[in-house]
């Protein structure tokens, strides 16, 4: 069709495309590194190792242990055993107190004989090996334990210069024990769970137990007939050292039969109120602090009771006072 002078073309549409810039190869590797690799561009993943793979780390070998460390290892397992069991590990530590102080001279008298440079130290080997001559009754483990708690220091080497004081211990203060006396501590209530019976496997409630107790022999009296040596009123108890008063009251009661509530306990025999012990305190509140029950504490301590008859017309009367018995 031909074209009309004077017209003008038709603008097409299309808008011609700005060339963009040519990014360089380089910049888009340098987008997509982490900032850490920007160092250099041709740095590669230390894991990576040729053909793509990742290098595997070697895992450290454990060191064999020797047989003597084997034998060690397996002492201090059955030692924390016996520390687990608390009641039998304070019973066992009284019983390793008592046999010490009781043979301290003849042990020191042996272990100066091995100790050649006389500085009184032995090693865990030494005093393992005079022990047993000495005839301890303690197994391994158990004697094991005995040399640790002689350790105080945790040095390996042990002082028998002072087996004469015996076994000190020191129970570890609970970490989760407030250091502040002043900070107020809140009661928490917990489920209580009975203990399941040996033979019918139902739950039994149990009394409080301590953990460490300490032990009384005390020789009860009664103050009226206390020159008699073999009266029936004279008991002897074992007793802990945490037993009340009124719990001592109530042992003399069941082993006396006395039908008494007015029964009261002294420190000697002239009944006063400066020798009479408090109902509410315990034996250690009043001085009594006991020791191992291997060797209790003795003591002797003194009571009286005032009868009460009440409603008996036979023992209330005086009907019989003066009358001869007719045979």
């Amino acid at each position: 069709m031909p074209v009309k002078k004077g017209s003008k073309k038709k603008k097409s549409g299309k808008k011609k495309r700005l060339k963009s810039a040519p990014v360089e190869k380089e910049d888009v590797k340098a987008e997509n590194m982490e900032p850490g690799s920007l160092i250099s561009g041709t740095q590669t993943d230390p894991l990576l190792a040729s053909n793509g793979k990742k290098s595997k780390k070697k895992k450290g070998k454990k060191k064999k242990l020797t047989k003597a460390e084997k034998a060690l290892e397996k002492l201090e397992k059955a030692t924390q055993k016996i520390k687990d069991d608390e009641e039998s590990f304070y019973h066992l530590i009284n019983r390793m107190d008592q046999w010490l102080r009781s043979m301290a001279p003849r042990a020191i008298e042996l272990f100066k004989m091995i100790d050649t440079s006389g500085d009184g130290i032995l090693s865990y080997d030494e005093f393992k090996s005079g022990m047993f001559d000495l005839n301890i009754p303690l197994n391994r483990t158990e004697l094991h334990l005995m040399a640790r708690l002689l350790d105080t220091d945790d040095s390996g080497e042990i002082d028998y210069t002072e087996f004469s004081k015996g076994i000190t211990y020191v129970k570890p203060v609970d970490e989760t024990s407030d250091p502040d006396p002043d900070h107020k501590t809140s009661l928490i209530l917990s489920e209580r769970k009975p203990v399941p019976c040996s033979c019918c496997k139902m739950g039994v409630w149990q009394p409080y137990r301590e953990k460490n107790p300490r032990y009384l022999s005390i020789e009860l009296r009664l103050v009226t007939f206390d020159n008699y040596k073999d009266h029936l009123g004279h008991i002897s108890v074992l007793v802990h050292s945490h037993l009340s008063i009124y719990g001592l009251i109530e042992l003399i009661i069941n082993q006396t039969s006395v039908l008494s509530t007015k029964l009261a306990i002294f420190s000697d025999k002239s009944r006063s109120l400066e020798a009479l012990l408090p109902v509410e305190s315990t034996l250690e509140d009043c001085g009594y602090f006991g020791s191992s029950r291997e060797n209790p504490q003795e003591i002797t301590l003194y009571y009286d009771y005032t009868v009460e008859f009440v409603n008996c017309p036979l023992l209330m009367c005086d009907h019989y006072f003066g009358q001869k018995l007719e045979v």
